[in-house]
């Protein structure tokens, strides 16, 4: 049934502005001949010494570290592996709030005491711009046991920080800087991207080879210049990553591999298509494109220009100008959230599919009103912690309705998906703030997730 599910999507001729970077265009079907395992003449991916060593030398130069690390559990498993190869049981760690479900996780796991730095917003958006390295330095400053700082770059919708004077700044007090880097695995390749991490003295980095690469989900690369650190890398990816790798996945890897060491010309084209769609998309009058706003906003470092966001400056929300590319013009974009929607382009996009992006844009622009309101951006504010988050877990606790348990211990994490960014992480207390944010992105259509209970019911600590 999926695999027939599946199969009739790939043909139903809808263009996919979504990940994986591969964008559908292998056509080899299901390769149950290569799904192997750890047999005689193909190593052992935990101590590799011959094909996947190879694979790893390989990417290793390829990505500009030292060491490369091939990843079958996606990115999730290299920050959770990271985090506990960079900390000690119980350390203090400076965590950017815009990060990945997988990087609380660690925190839970390795039971850390977590501090947190909120970027602010991009003029007139929800969307976070670049995590200010003056922020980290205060934080830095006044909490010398901070012994490992995580930061997102770029982020989902394409925002970089500035990590080489972050790293910087982290190794002048001690500390170490991972990036999770799963949406610029591409950086490398082309000079009008932002400089990839380890290039900028970050002590790790994780990469999405499937986000913007040619490369099947679930793979991607834990690097770093540390031989040191890469010993304990390798230990703590056979505690969490599975001892049955898939080779298909694996192959996978070695495949978008050997494609990127003769991709310049693609990544030309590539270049070039969004050069071009970024000039003419400046004729829209009410909908707009990334590429100006990013550019005009100083807290804006830098930014993928491979990633579309869609303003829809109050014409409609972002889920609804979703729908309407899915439904009447067959594009299906990544995700919305409020007032914009997110095109994720990749190096296998086409010109045609630039071309259908642009043309449907251009006529839903050509229906739109003049705003008559404007959707105001949810200011995104840190609740105080009670506990830590492994501490809050263990506790017994109870279920609420959210409108009850303002002043109450939270036991689960509550966030908005997409992007799965959480507005309340276990150990913190539910302020009347928190609630204002919840019921503002609740009424714009926003999905709000939660993990014990199903939302408007939350867990706390009873």
């Amino acid at each position: 049934m999926l695999y027939e599910k599946l199969k009739a999507y790939s043909d139903s001729g809808v263009y996919p502005f979504h990940m994986p970077g591969h964008k559908r265009t292998p056509t080899d079907g299901l390769p149950y001949e290569i799904d192997v395992t750890e047999i005689d003449g193909f190593d052992n991916l935990h101590e590799p010494v011959g094909c996947l060593c190879e694979l790893q030398e390989t990417a290793a130069k390829l990505f500009c570290s030292r060491y490369a690390f091939a990843l079958v559990n996606g990115s999730t498993v290299g920050i959770l592996s990271a985090v506990r190869a960079m900390t000690k049981y119980g350390d203090r760690v400076l965590i950017a709030r815009n990060s990945h479900m997988s990087v609380y996780h660690a925190a839970e796991l390795c039971g850390l005491h977590t501090d947190y730095i909120v970027p602010e917003l991009i003029d007139g958006t929800s969307i976070f711009a670049s995590v200010p390295p003056e922020l980290i330095e205060q934080k830095l400053n006044a909490d010398p046991a901070i012994s490992l700082v995580v930061v997102t770059s770029p982020t989902y919708e394409g925002v970089a920080s500035d990590i080489e004077r972050i790293s910087a700044i982290c190794h002048a007090h001690g500390a170490r800087l991972l990036v999770d880097e799963a949406h610029g695995a591409h950086f490398p390749f082309s000079d009008r991207f932002p400089l990839s991490a380890v290039r900028c003295g970050a002590d790790a980095a994780v990469l999405s080879l499937h986000k913007t690469l040619p490369a099947m989900t679930q793979t991607a690369l834990l690097l770093t210049n540390d031989g040191e650190l890469a010993k304990e890398l390798s230990r703590q990816l056979s505690v969490f990553e599975t001892s049955s790798p898939s080779y298909v996945l694996l192959a996978s890897i070695d495949r978008c591999l050997n494609y990127l060491q003769n991709s310049e010309r693609d990544f030309t084209a590539y270049i070039g298509r969004l050069t071009r769609f970024s000039e003419a998309a400046r004729a829209l009058r009410h909908l707009s494109v990334s590429f100006d706003r990013f550019n005009a906003d100083e807290k804006v470092y830098a930014f993928d220009i491979g990633k579309l966001c869609i303003f829809c400056n109050g014409c409609m929300s972002g889920k609804e100008l979703m729908a309407l590319l899915r439904s009447d013009y067959r594009i299906e974009l990544e995700m919305a959230l409020g007032d914009y929607a997110l095109a994720m382009t990749s190096v296998c996009d086409t010109d045609e599919g630039f071309d259908r992006l642009l043309s449907a844009l251009i006529e839903i622009d050509s229906r739109c009103k003049s705003a008559e309101h404007t959707a105001k951006p949810v200011s995104r504010s840190l609740p105080r912690q009670h506990c830590t988050i492994g501490e809050a877990l263990d506790h017994d606790g109870k279920t609420l309705d959210i409108d009850t348990a303002e002043g109450k211990v939270s036991r689960e994490y509550i966030r908005v998906y997409p992007p799965g960014v959480p507005l309340i992480v276990p150990g913190e207390i539910i302020d009347s703030d928190v609630l204002s944010q919840l019921r503002r992105l609740e009424a714009a259509g926003n999905e709000i997730q939660s993990d014990r209970s199903t939302f408007p019911l939350v867990s706390i600590c009873g």
